[in-house]
């Protein structure tokens, strides 16, 4: 058997991350100790990791920035928008109505870790 035992995103500081998760995700970390954090959402653990001398020297370049390949569900995908400008974040791609039936738009936090945002339609 497998199954996903969590999903790590990098980020340059966790302090200066934490209130972009907390407040456009409207998550609660679990556990918060730097260099390393982590919250669960619908079940699956996250963890916001910042780069250390612990990990390989290419961790950061493979980690911190980029699309992520997440795709996160909301009700409403303006205000959800609308939150993540307010916590310093970056709209990538505006949303758009999709012909399979969702909205979409591409968000990223402030360290350029790109997350797809949908609305079912």
């Amino acid at each position: 058997m497998i199954k996903i035992s969590s999903v790590v995103i990098g980020v340059k500081s966790l302090n200066q991350s934490r209130s972009f998760y907390e407040h456009v995700l409207g998550i609660t970390f679990s556990e918060f100790r730097p260099p390393f954090a982590s919250f669960f959402l619908d079940g699956l653990e996250f963890n916001i990791e910042e780069n250390s001398e612990l990990r390989d020297p290419s961790w950061a370049k493979n980690y911190i920035g980029g699309r992520k390949g997440i795709a996160f569900a909301v009700s409403d995908i303006e205000q959800f928008l609308t939150n993540v400008k307010a916590f310093n974040g970056q709209i990538v791609q505006h949303s758009q109505k999709k012909p399979w039936g969702w909205i979409e738009a591409v968000i990223a936090d402030q360290d350029g870790n790109e997350f797809l945002i949908e609305q079912k339609v």
